[in-house]
């Protein structure tokens, strides 16, 4: 299948921008051995997957040319209860074992294996690190309806950053736990109104951000790019939100992500059988990939655009904007290029300055939520 690129451009359709990514490729349909991959690796200019509990205990090597199987790697001494996320470090990879949608499971564990052993054999063998929620106290099943369910893991330092999958609350939890072999209690660090449940996560070293992706309970496809981060307050730093179904498709199961290098990543999706709203939607297990860089132009948050409003509009010297607390205000051209930045709470800008032309409004709110709308300068 020949790589296809796909350029959103919603700029003019109404008034409400909509989520977008501006290089959204897609590469190929992946091999129906991997129909539910649910985590995804790049290493050693390959990409590694693997199915979550309707598959036994293997990774799948990716051409990412071709999309063929290259390879697979039998782990014999462990077990695929529900693996949901991988990951890596210098020296090992890290497959997690902790797939929870009933929320009783008592055997959360992630699989370490070295990277030596996987570059020399196709049968390996690993170690086990275990571990348990500090705050679950009770491990009564309850169906997708409780916050203990994870699908989303990595390495951040000298640590393993767990990213929960809240049933409940919509919410996502961060818990950390060591690398080291042996049973630990996972450390709750911060929370999350991330409004959608969280099934894939990846840390990039090189600006300090992790990269999250999932989808909300009404089958819209969601990025959130977290910059800045600290162990400390994983969410106190700089949000982006973006939905994506504009570019992969409404009810795209996406459970994979990856960092390739530098604000290149790569993007799995499942194969999707569903109801939508009393539409069957059918879409093949499929790969895409990415250029981060497109979440700086026009990153969305389509929740409460409703509430916000631009007055006037179209207007001539100044904007106000109501229904938020604003903490940055920046305007974009109709190339996505910022032509005026405001570092503060106020809620005008002057635009008396801008040429005649087309605007989106970027709104960072004080809860670092962002926020996108167009207006038109006269």
């Amino acid at each position: 299948m020949k790589e296809i690129i796909c350029f959103i451009f919603l700029f003019l359709i109404s008034l409400n921008i909509k989520g977008q990514i501006e290089n959204m490729y897609s590469k190929f349909d992946l091999p129906n051995t991997v129909s539910e991959t649910s985590g995804l690796l790049f290493y050693n200019g390959k990409l590694i997957t693997h199915n979550d509990s309707g598959d036994s205990a293997k990774l799948y090597e990716l051409d990412t040319i071709s999309g063929n199987i290259s390879r697979t790697i039998h782990i014999t001494n462990a077990t695929n209860v529900d693996w949901e996320d991988i990951t890596q470090d210098e020296t090992y990879i890290y497959i997690g074992d902790f797939g929870n949608n009933n929320g009783n499971r008592q055997d959360l564990k992630i699989y370490r294996i070295l990277k030596s052993d996987f570059n020399s054999a196709t049968t390996i063998t690993s170690e086990v690190i275990s571990f348990s929620y500090e705050d679950q106290v009770s491990f009564t099943s309850n169906p997708y309806n409780h916050d203990f369910d994870a699908e989303a893991f990595s390495v951040y330092h000298n640590e393993l950053i767990i990213f929960s999958k809240n049933w409940a609350s919509s919410e996502v939890n961060a818990y950390s736990i060591p690398k080291t072999i042996g049973s630990h209690t996972a450390i709750k660090r911060a929370s999350y109104n991330s409004e959608g449940l969280i099934t894939g996560a990846t840390y990039n070293s090189e600006d300090n951000s992790f990269l999250l992706c999932g989808y909300n309970k009404e089958g819209k496809p969601l990025l959130f790019y977290l910059k800045d981060v600290d162990v400390e307050n994983l969410f106190n730093g700089y949000i982006e939100r973006t939905d994506i179904s504009s570019s992969i498709g409404l009810a795209s199961q996406i459970e994979g992500i990856a960092h390739i290098s530098g604000k290149k990543y790569f993007l799995s999706r499942e194969h999707v059988n569903r109801n939508i709203n009393g539409n069957q939607v059918v879409l093949d297990q499929h790969l895409f990939r990415f250029d981060n860089g497109s979440f700086n132009t026009l990153a969305i948050d389509l929740l409460e655009l409703d509430q916000i409003n631009i007055h006037p509009n179209p207007a001539n010297k100044r904007i106000q904007i109501t229904g938020v607390t604003i903490a940055q205000i920046s305007i974009l051209d109709y190339l996505g290029r910022k032509v005026l930045t405001q570092k503060n709470s106020s809620n005008q800008i002057r635009i008396n300055e801008l040429p005649t032309g087309t605007y989106v409004l970027k709104i960072v709110s004080t809860d670092k939520r962002v926020f996108s709308k167009k207006f038109i300068k006269n």
